[in-house]
């Protein structure tokens, strides 16, 4: 069996970052295995087999446009932040208010 490559190595193989090679997992492009349900693991042939249509869309200009790229990567990265943080925001939020009521309640 071959070993499968992490999402590091995905991304250097393609030459992107591994936010791309992630995007590219949401889109249906590439598929990535959970190992312990966090970490994405991919076989070296499909990774292989996306290079040429990787390389054949990037030579395609962009209908979203510059500005639809500069901004997509910092709202993902929020939602991510919030979606895998949720609970210690929400503890934290909490925290803060009991503290707020305590000291005005003394």
């Amino acid at each position: 069996m071959e070993k499968l490559w992490t999402t590091a190595e995905a991304a250097q193989y393609l030459g992107v970052t591994e936010e791309d090679v992630e995007r590219l997992v949401r889109s249906g492009q590439l598929t990535g295995h959970k190992l312990g349900g966090q970490f994405l693991r991919f076989q070296p042939d499909q990774v292989k087999a996306l290079k040429p249509a990787q390389l054949e869309a990037a030579s395609r200009p962009s209908a979203s446009g510059p500005a639809a790229a500069a901004s997509s990567p910092w709202r993902e990265r929020v939602r991510d932040f919030v979606y895998f943080n949720d609970l210690y925001l929400i503890s934290a939020g909490l925290l803060v208010g009991l503290v707020v009521y305590l000291l005005i309640a003394s």
